[in-house]
């Protein structure tokens, strides 16, 4: 029998998007705008997506996932060369 592998840092990022993501989904229409609450959700909802893609993988390849700290720096490369 296989014990599934147990990382509490990425239980920890889980918990901690799932909460943000109920932040901003209870935010209401009128606010949606100022809070940035879209691409808040956005955010979140592509996090636990990639979070929760690491968790059902057996460990044994990790070439395409990605540390939270690149996967913000891509967006910043992404959304700075969007204003240029």
């Amino acid at each position: 029998m296989r014990v599934p592998a147990v990382d509490p840092k990425r239980d920890k990022l889980i918990r901690h998007f799932e909460k943000k993501l109920a932040y901003f989904q209870g935010i209401p229409s009128h606010r949606r705008e100022d809070e940035a609450a879209d691409e808040g959700e956005a955010t979140c909802r592509s996090m636990l997506a990639g979070l929760s893609a690491s968790r059902s993988k057996d460990g044994n390849d990790a070439s395409d996932i990605v540390s939270l700290e690149q996967w913000l720096d891509e967006i910043e490369r992404d959304n700075g060369s969007d204003k240029g």
